[in-house]
């Protein structure tokens, strides 16, 4: 190998065990201890491979998913709904995302000028691979070509322009045709964005086009970053889970590891088998398939990178391991008949071994969350996985986990049934092996048999440790293991994927009704000294309180509307004097408490003739005489 520790991870002091606090946030991978020079070894016990075991790792340093404890278990992670707020603020960590994602982010830029609102929002660093979709609060719109959105109620009051985030794109000149300060300079290359203008808007309509005004919320569904696929060695969209965490692995804003990593002979390999195991087809309850192990979602650059990849490993079953040509690769999860055997010549004492886990940790319900899309790409509540015989016999133990990392519900349930044998094995417990035990050393499942308690059956290595004696020499090995039974892995769609929660994703009807049954009569009244023949109007009730009725008349020849008072709660009203001659007509509306208004009813015309009488001539029930 061409690299060693210290140039990944800051050292600081004299002693190479002690990790410097700083931007890799590699603080919890001791596995890269592993994948220096001193560990391209074969699996023999010779005495140089001891020696260069005992150089590279140190007394204690252990590799398996126990290094991942801390990651795994670390502070609750952010939920997928969190990347779709969009607020002011000048130092909102930046974001990067994968998969498929709805999101927004903080505002670049938002000022007013002649009444029209301009707003810029970062959604991301990164090249998008494209915008599938621009969310205006609850509604889906499509801009055309000039960005400009004729979807109701936005027609014509709004326009929208984007840019994917790549390395060479232009400035919003629609921005700096109206403030020079934003210029051509701002282009905000490898930054993903949305420009929206919202024009004004009278002060009635504001609050069924814009009702949150300046806060209108915007957001886009995206496929996001494009990342390396070693099936064609080409760079693309892609959500399987080994491409994701390769490219988080060694991508600048992320873990920033090196690529000539991933990239000797049994880490290719390592990575193409990952990226296939990732892609296989699992059969869905509701017909059709779905890859394995998918990744959706997003991570903030003030997260520790530790954090970020055991999330992403905890939603793939997945975890690092070297590669003996002193690679690094990944271990999917998926069931595979163990190669290697530890009996009881290599093993030479055990610890806390026992049948199942203890009452701290053991489970017989598990709950999750994963990220629905059909719930607006948010955090959702999966099924429970319950084992109801053991609950029956103890009682419900719940583990709540989080895989909101995994797109679907199917996933989530694949999971949380791994979840559930790893809550409750045969056996778990420590084996001190002689230096026969190499031979597991990367190996995710191991047979075990021990005549002493008649143990015969699969293993999984949760960790393995080096023990180094006196002078630093490799004497033993310790296996941390339980059991892992291929049943864990099985997969009955129509019997495990459980019921999906329901869809909100319903049509609400927020259409404001028109007011019913107006009736026009003139009648002789003196209103304010004054006496004449007023327009009288009779109508019914408004349904509810929250709808406030209005009216006005006209005269039809004439442009302007008059007024006419209606008290609260009222079903009549007087308007102006009407003479005798001329066509009237007259229109209710109904107007919300916040101030959205509905629309105007048909006109109601009310006909005079000198001398004569009024008739209604339209919607009419009554005839008016004076």
């Amino acid at each position: 190998m061409k690299w060693k520790m210290s140039d990944l991870i800051p050292w600081e002091g004299n002693s190479p065990r002690t990790l410097k606090q700083g931007r890799t946030g590699l603080e919890g991978l001791v596995f890269l201890a592993l994948a220096s020079n001193a560990v391209t070894f074969g699996l023999a016990g010779s005495a140089a491979v001891i020696s260069a075991i005992a150089g590279a790792v140190g007394i204690g340093i252990s590799v398996g998913l126990s290094y991942l404890s801390s990651v795994i278990f670390a502070p609750k992670q952010p939920k997928p709904e969190d990347v779709q707020a969009s607020i002011k603020n000048p130092t909102a960590a930046r974001t990067r995302h994968y998969g498929r994602v709805k999101a927004s982010g903080p505002w670049v830029f938002g000022e007013s000028s002649r009444g029209n609102l301009h707003k810029v929002i970062a959604i991301g660093t990164g090249e998008l691979d494209a915008i599938e979709e621009i969310w205006v609060d609850d509604n889906v719109v499509t801009p055309d070509v000039d960005g400009v959105v004729n979807d109701e109620p936005y027609k014509h009051d709004l326009r929208i322009l984007t840019r994917i985030g790549s390395d060479a794109q232009t400035s919003y000149a629609e921005l700096t045709a109206v403030f020079p300060e934003w210029t051509s300079a701002h282009t905000g290359n490898g930054i993903s964005s949305l420009y929206a203008r919202q024009s004004g808007v009278a002060a009635e309509y504001l609050s069924k086009v814009f009702p949150n005004a300046a806060q209108t919320l915007y957001r886009i569904v995206a496929r996001a970053s494009k990342v390396f696929l070693p099936s064609t060695g080409l760079t693309a969209w892609s959500d399987n889970a080994a491409t994701i965490i390769r490219d988080y692995m060694t991508h600048s804003d992320g873990m920033r590891l090196p690529v000539s990593l991933m990239t000797t002979t049994q880490a290719t390999a390592g990575w193409l088998a990952a990226y296939n195991r990732c892609a296989d087809l699992i059969p869905r309850k509701a017909g059709g398939t779905e890859s394995r192990w998918r990744l959706w979602g997003s991570y903030n650059f003030s997260e520790r990178p530790a954090d970020v990849l055991g999330r992403m490993l905890a939603c793939s079953d997945s975890r690092i391991v070297p590669t003996p040509d002193g690679g690094v690769t990944l271990d999917v999860g998926t069931w595979v008949e163990p190669t290697v055997t530890i009996d009881e010549d290599a093993i030479v004492g055990f610890s806390e071994l026992s049948r199942g886990l203890d009452i701290l940790t053991t489970a017989n319900v598990i709950t999750a969350t994963y990220l629905s899309p059909t719930h607006d790409y948010q955090a959702t509540d999966a099924d429970r996985w319950i084992d109801d015989e053991d609950v029956a016999l103890r009682g419900e133990i719940v583990s709540d986990l989080t895989f909101n990392m995994a797109p679907s519900h199917g996933q989530a349930r694949r999971h949380m049934k791994l979840a559930a044998y790893r809550a409750k094995p045969n056996w778990v417990g420590s084996f001190q092996c002689n230096l026969r035990g190499l031979a597991a050393f990367g190996e995710r499942f191991i047979r075990i048999t021990y005549p002493l308690f008649a143990i015969d059956e699969v293993f999984e290595v949760t960790d393995f440790r080096f023990d180094l004696g006196e002078g630093g020499i490799l004497t033993t090995v310790t296996l941390q293991v339980q059991s892992m039974p291929s049943e864990a892995y099985d997969w009955d769609a129509a019997t495990e994927e459980g019921e999906e929660p329901i869809s909100e994703d319903t049509v609400v009807d927020d259409t404001i009704p028109l007011p019913t049954g107006l009736v026009v009569v003139a009648t002789p009244q003196t209103v304010g000294g004054v006496t004449g023949n007023y327009a009288s109007l009779t109508f019914d009730a408004s349904p509810t309180a929250a709808l406030i009725i209005e009216a006005h008349g006209r005269l039809v020849s004439d442009v302007a509307w008059t007024t006419i008072a209606v008290e609260p709660g009222a079903t009549a009203a007087t308007g102006f004097i009407i003479s005798d001659t001329g066509e009237y007509e007259f229109q209710l509306r109904f107007v919300t408490q916040t101030g959205r208004v509905g629309d105007w009813t048909e006109s109601y015309t009310l006909t005079a003739t000198p001398g004569m009488n009024f008739s209604i001539t339209s919607n009419s029930q009554y005839l008016a005489i004076i």
